[in-house]
């Protein structure tokens, strides 16, 4: 191995892991967070790739514990309380802005200096560019929900600047500079040569830098869905542009999915999904409305085989459960807990230590491989081909022009997204994993809801965009804010109008902030980014978390 030097630390952030092919005496020094260590630059590609997910503390905090619930995929296992749509813990949605500040920002950062230093800075063109467009992804993530972010200047010390007390940019401008970045690297892309090889680094593509320039054009579309509310103009010339060029999205294999070896994300804050979350009566409801094959990647079949069922009906005669199936869903209303089916769904109960709760329990293998003695991988979607399929196929019947109809958009999704989740549940090794075959497939896509009717076409693309984003929460989170989808009233996916005592409850929509307290650090900026933000009446108290970050404007 090359020689590693040793540099202090001057900005805030932690060094984790490298590669497993690094020397047990690399491992070491890489562990000591006083430190950081200039090695080969394409090899940080690794750690931005790996920390835009493999954070347990977040799954459990931003997925389970919240979006998951509020959105209606998952119910708690005996039911949710009263507090469960309030904003209810100080850790939600705090986690990824930590992540992306100081761990995938800074490894980015910091490779892209350390390469700048090198005889040689122009070979590593291809990496340096693959990890900005992951930290374009990460950074759109994060500022979902906590708006205005020290982007442009946030990681100087770990390039080689000296600004300690970074500026934040608002979300108007980040996008602005997102967009730029990412034509940028598409051209980067396109017309580096003698480049560093990123295979052995790069646990998206493997290297295949055509890919990259699919995925960075894909994120232009993303950040044009994110103009929609503020600038439709806007959002359609940017789609116009990606939907115009031919390097685009045009396959499953074109997906953006870290994929990981399961020993990588062996993390028992990623198995507590088992805990937290049951099928509800939206989300399960759907997929046993359609037969959706992805119900099994989704949910384990429960324990209710008709020798159990038998079994315990004969041993409990005031509590029999003939009446259930082998796929059933809880609900997500408080105030429906008190009616005796719903009593009797979310009741729990063992025999002979197996469980015989009708509720399904989530196919936790596909969020940790090692989970329940697993062998398998585990993979963190992004921005899948189904998902930029769904995007085009909306901007389409919005007016954009495009190779392809709405129609043709919407179909290649949804066969995309069975194809992509088909492929994850045997790469995961779920429990009692059974392929989809290709007659199971067509039978289901040729259903009336599910086939291509124009009346409702923009429900259709809806729905699909929020069944396929059941492993990217965020986004479907995105999609609730953007249109008020899933709601009561679709034809399609009808959610729950949760109540609590009479009182209809509300999605939370972005971080509840705290006011920032003269003397810390960065002071003045962080005072600076909330009274921009508060300047937007939609945005409301810096504390309430109902309260609307400036994509997310409020449309009458």
């Amino acid at each position: 191995m090359n020689t590693i030097k040793k540099y202090i630390l001057t900005a805030t952030g932690a060094v984790a892991l490298l590669l497993s092919s690094c020397t047990d005496k690399f491992v070491e020094y890489n562990t000591d967070i006083r430190t950081i260590y200039e090695v080969e630059p394409e090899r940080f590609l690794y750690n931005v790739q790996a920390n835009t997910s493999a954070n347990g503390w977040e799954w459990y905090y931003d997925y389970y514990f919240a979006n998951m619930r509020w959105l209606q995929y998952g119910c708690r296992p005996l039911g949710n309380t009263v507090t469960t749509f309030t904003y209810g813990n100080s850790n939600i949605w705090r986690q990824r802005y930590d992540n992306c500040f100081l761990n995938t920002g800074s490894y980015m950062r910091h490779m892209e200096y350390l390469a700048s230093q090198l005889p040689n800075a122009d070979a590593y063109t291809h990496a340096v560019e693959a990890a900005r467009v992951t930290l374009i992804y990460q950074s759109i993530f994060t500022s979902d929900v906590q708006g205005s972010l020290a982007y442009t200047q946030g990681w100087s010390l770990r390039s080689g600047g000296d600004i300690e007390d970074p500026a934040f940019e608002t979300q108007e401008t980040l996008y602005g500079i997102w967009d730029n970045e990412l034509k940028a690297a598409i051209n980067k892309f396109n017309t580096a040569t003698n480049q560093v090889s990123i295979k052995n680094y790069d646990m998206a593509f493997g290297g295949d830098i055509s890919q990259w320039v699919k995925t960075a054009n894909a994120l232009r579309l993303r950040l044009a869905l994110r103009w929609m509310k503020r600038d439709m103009n806007k959002a359609k010339s940017i789609a116009a542009e990606v939907l115009g060029s031919s390097n685009i999205p045009s396959s499953t294999d074109d997906s953006f999915v870290i994929w990981l070896s399961g020993v990588e994300t062996n993390h028992s804050d990623f198995e507590s999904i088992k805990d937290l979350i049951r099928g509800t009566v939206t989300f399960m409801g759907y997929l046993k409305k359609y037969n959706d094959p992805r119900k099994r990647m989704f949910f384990r079949e429960n324990n209710l085989t008709p020798e159990n069922v038998a079994k315990w009906n004969a041993a409990n005669p005031n509590d029999r459960l003939s009446e259930y199936g082998r796929y059933e869903a809880g609900t997500s209303n408080y105030d429906a807990m008190t009616k005796p089916e719903w009593v009797k769904m979310h009741k729990d109960r063992m025999m002979d230590g197996v469980n015989m709760t009708p509720l399904n329990f989530p196919q936790t293998r596909m969020f940790s491989g090692y989970y329940d003695g697993g062998s398998g991988g585990t993979w963190w979607p992004k921005l899948t081909y189904a998902d930029f399929c769904f995007m085009a196929a909306e901007f389409v019947l919005n007016g954009v022009a495009s190779s392809k109809s709405a129609e043709q958009w919407y179909t290649e999704g949804v066969r995309s997204s069975l194809e992509l989740w088909n492929k994850a549940g045997d790469y995961c090794k779920i429990h009692n994993y059974v392929p989809m075959t290709d007659d199971e497939i067509n039978t289901f896509m040729a259903q009336e809801g599910i086939k291509w009717n124009a009346s409702i076409g923009k429900e259709q693309i809806y729905a699909q965009t929020y069944v396929e984003h059941f492993k990217n929460v965020n986004e479907a989170h995105a999609l609730y804010r953007r249109v008020g989808y899933p709601n009561p009233i679709s034809p399609v996916i009808a959610n729950e109008a949760c109540t609590a005592n009479g009182v209809l409850q509300a999605v939370p929509r972005r971080f509840s902030f705290t006011p920032p307290i003269p003397g810390t650090s960065n002071y003045a900026n962080n005072k600076e980014r909330l009274d921009k933000m508060a300047e937007d009446p939609d945005f409301g108290n810096i504390t309430d978390a109902f309260g609307r970050i400036w994509w997310d404007k409020k449309i009458d």
